[in-house]
């Protein structure tokens, strides 16, 4: 069974009045409403859960804009066409001001401060929802922890004790900056806040669906994945696959559609004249109406349709407009949003289980066959398949990139190519770029200096 969210009115409208309250590291104007007004009993606490959904979905996060950002700064775009704040990022020349980026940034550290907010007033909440509603806030709270440490920091292994500087870790309601922490107490933040949110959170739910356990289980396997941690990242990739809850999709193509997709893991749900998430994806990626902001380079695309029997070429078109290598991915009206899915985590669990394969054959049995499954229906039955007996190197070579095709346009391979690098020190970025030049993390809002002349902002310099 599907794990969703059923986005009601009233959330997205709740969700709207906060964020526009109070502006990231700025106390609100007289005479407009504190969030912690709005907090009065056990519903207004719920409805401002429900609206944290809406946070992580809208266009400056999940919605799209975490996504855009991604593929500006990977390899697979062609960027001949951007200016402005689309141009300095695609460059790897990011600086201080840049008002595509900021936003981006103040919308994770809203929903890190509402949850922060909401974890001062669990008193309001009945003994009987504590363990839901507490579960829900650390999720969010984590993710927007994981998103912002991925973007704005150096990866984790850049360093052999990950004592490079990370990012504002904001555990509790403060107004005004705050310094950075370490990338190692950042991932160990992260990971605390998932692991009681798997403790806290139901095994599923009657009605409508909002995070499960599985949704933690299902981000700690991502985090750990990121972390280069296999052992970690298999453990709990194997746990969700495991649950007959999640199906993998016959068709690759239903991972974004109006509920037609078995799986979501953690899905922000098309509500039909309320509310439509990723309308940032629709808008910059969208081919069917107009030339879209984002179109890939001949090379990508050479490499993204190259065997006749992958039905993902399906995803691409250099005709629809004409000059232009688009992808129809999003060319829908509205479509659920999965902010985690199986495809993810069983490529999570392929190349975590060759990783680890030494010293466990049974994770590599289980890789192959989780392998295959995508194969199969990558290329329409099992020519492509991996034999029982592939090796791990194997394994971990079609992992990879068969998590490129798949996740095409979801904003993987930026921080594939970051992983990677800090994994076995080898650069695969296309465009040439060591994977820890300093322009492949984002510069930190100019905001966060102005509040705090000590913050220590990223290095200046490009990759190029």
């Amino acid at each position: 069974m599907k794990k969703i969210l059923y986005i009601t009115l009233m959330s997205v409208l709740i969700a709207g009045v906060f964020s526009s309250c109070k502006k990231f590291l700025e106390r609100p104007p007289d005479g407009q409403m504190k969030e912690e007004d709005a907090l009065k009993n056990e519903s207004d606490f719920m409805t401002m859960i429900n609206g944290q959904y809406t946070l992580i979905a809208n266009p400056q996060m999940y919605g799209g804009r975490l996504q855009t950002i991604a593929e500006f700064l990977a390899d697979e775009m062609d960027g001949s066409r951007l200016q402005g704040d689309y141009s300095e990022i695609f460059r790897r020349q990011n600086s201080i001001f840049g008002g595509f980026r900021d936003d981006f940034y103040k919308n994770a550290y809203r929903v890190i401060n509402v949850s922060n907010l909401l974890l001062t007033k669990m008193s309001l909440v009945s003994p009987a929802n504590q363990d839901n509603a507490k579960g829900q806030v650390l999720l969010f709270r984590a993710m927007g922890h994981f998103e912002m440490v991925r973007f704005f920091a150096q990866p984790y292994g850049y360093s052999p004790d990950n004592s490079q500087d990370g990012i504002p870790l904001r555990t509790e309601v403060l107004i005004g900056s705050v310094q950075r922490s370490t990338v190692a107490a950042v991932y160990a933040q992260i990971i605390s806040d998932l692991k009681e949110a798997e403790q806290l959170l139901p095994d599923t739910y009657a009605g409508n669906y909002k995070a499960t356990k599985w949704a933690a289980k299902a981000i700690l396997a991502k985090v750990y994945f990121q972390m280069n941690d296999f052992a970690n990242a298999y453990n709990y990739a194997s746990q969700v696959v495991a649950n007959p809850a999640f199906v993998l999709d016959n068709a690759y193509n239903l991972r974004y559609s109006p509920a037609l997709s078995k799986e979501g893991i953690l899905v922000i749900q098309n509500v039909t004249n309320y509310y439509s998430p990723g309308g940032e994806l629709r808008g910059n990626y969208r081919s069917d109406q107009n030339i879209p902001l984002l179109s890939y380079t001949n090379q990508f695309y050479g490499i993204a349709t190259q065997d006749p029997l992958d039905v993902r070429k399906a995803w691409y078109s250099n005709s629809l407009q004409s000059g232009y290598n688009v992808l129809t991915k999003y060319n829908r009206d509205f479509f659920d949003l999965p902010i985690v899915h199986l495809t993810e985590i069983k490529l999570i669990l392929a190349e975590s289980g060759a990783e680890i394969a030494a010293g466990n054959a049974g994770a590599l049995s289980a890789a192959i066959t989780n392998m295959n499954q995508i194969l199969t229906r990558a290329y329409g039955g099992t020519t492509r398949n991996l034999g029982v007996n592939a090796t791990a190197g194997l394994v971990i070579s079609t992992a990879r990139k068969e998590r490129e095709l798949e996740m095409v346009g979801e904003g993987n391979r930026y921080h594939e190519i970051k992983r990677i690098g800090a994994r076995n020190g080898i650069s695969v970025d296309r465009r040439g770029s060591p994977w820890n030049c300093n322009g492949f993390i984002l510069q930190f809002p100019k905001a966060e200096q102005d509040a705090m002349t000590s913050f220590k902002l990223n290095p200046e310099g490009g990759c190029f």
